[in-house]
């Protein structure tokens, strides 16, 4: 799997030291293709999903998107120093090849989708959206929570954003509808 050196390791621990409850998730962007790209970020661990493998550390954790894994297999974290600072380096020589079982259902697809393309805009208002299912209808069935639950902007965000973006980037999807049961409280952002 994932090997970290010993000083990126030392490294990521003194980042995470005084946050609590946080640690790092890596994810794909267009994994297989010619332009993927490996990143990482910070994930609370109230907002690691259910499709995410744990790698103990001994100070973190890692999270990766199970359907990840097959890209990860051979990567390395290193830490190196650049003209001013060290900086954390992902090595994944995998990123690019394609693999036998490229076939990720739809709903797979989409939740990568609402979890890099939607979410980190909701996070800003302490709000996301989940994916509960796809219908045989291909109808996204999906759910506002936190800050997006009772905002009074709700039908703005589905609108604008989250419908406009799942039917523009998954052309077999027909609609997408907001089954989330709105309560206004002191949640709501607006």
């Amino acid at each position: 799997m994932i090997k970290i050196s010993k000083n990126a390791q030392e490294y990521i621990s003194r980042l995470l030291y005084k946050k609590k409850n946080i640690h790092v998730r890596i994810f794909i962007k267009n994994f297989g293709k010619e332009d993927a790209s490996c990143h990482m970020e910070y994930v609370h661990i109230d907002d690691v999903l259910t499709q995410e493998k744990e790698i103990k550390f001994s100070n973190f954790n890692i999270y990766i998107n199970k359907r990840d894994l097959p890209y990860l297999k051979k990567s390395e974290i290193k830490l190196v120093k650049s003209d001013l600072n060290f900086e954390l380096m992902l090595n994944a020589p995998d990123l690019k090849k394609t693999f036998q079982k490229n076939d990720y259902s739809l709903q797979e697809e989409i939740n990568s989708f609402i979890e890099l393309h939607i979410n980190p805009f909701l996070f800003s208002h302490g709000g996301k959206v989940v994916l509960i299912e796809v219908n045989k209808k291909n109808q996204a069935m999906i759910e506002f929570q936190g800050g997006c639950n009772g905002c009074s902007m709700v039908s703005t965000t589905l609108k604008d954003m989250v419908e406009k973006r799942l039917l523009n980037n998954f052309k077999k999807l027909t609609k997408v509808i907001d089954v989330t049961k709105h309560i206004h409280d002191i949640h709501s952002y607006y």
